[in-house]
């Protein structure tokens, strides 16, 4: 089955094309995956650690994945952790997707994150403030550098989570966009 893959971390986005080819041995807790990501064939050694982390075996790199759903979310959204570092990850079939962009439909609201520990030094999107794609959110400070999260979608700022002068950890809800 093919799939886009929309991959967002902190401010920073991506759209991968992901096909799987063959998950071998048949077990529901381990085995290799073949797959194509962006035309590249891959293959990853896998086995699930405990429910919603796994343990993954890719260029001779070991890796320990933890996945969980978003909560509030669309069932293909997830909040993927490897090495500490967010991705938000969202998954959608070439049909299910061909039906979105041929209506406008946006997958709902979605939580903006923290990618770094600090603290907000300036709000530049207002609660109920349309924004688009790629526009300035939330300015934070982390080790004296001034990080712009943008919006990695257009649509109305629902709901802030944050206040100038807080700080943050890594992965706080900053605000929903709906």
């Amino acid at each position: 089955m093919k799939w886009t893959v929309e991959v967002r971390s902190g401010s920073e986005a991506a759209e991968r094309s992901f096909e799987m080819r063959n998950s071998s041995n048949g077990a529901k807790d381990s085995g290799l995956l073949e797959a194509v990501l962006d035309g590249e064939a891959l293959q990853v050694d896998w086995a699930t650690v405990a429910p919603g982390v796994y343990s993954l075996l890719f260029s001779g790199r070991s890796y320990e994945v933890r996945v969980e759903q978003e909560p509030g979310s669309r069932e293909s959204c997830y909040t993927v952790s490897i090495a500490g570092r967010l991705f938000h990850v969202a998954l959608a079939d070439a049909a299910s997707r061909r039906r979105d962009t041929a209506g406008g439909v946006h997958h709902g609201p979605e939580e903006v994150l923290a990618p770094m520990p600090g603290r907000i030094v300036k709000i530049l999107a207002a609660q109920g403030k349309q924004v688009a794609r790629g526009e300035g959110l939330i300015v934070i400070e982390a080790m004296k550098m001034q990080n712009e999260i943008r919006a990695g979608r257009a649509g109305r700022v629902e709901k802030l989570y944050v206040r100038e002068g807080e700080g943050v950890e890594s992965g706080s809800r900053l605000l929903r966009l709906g």
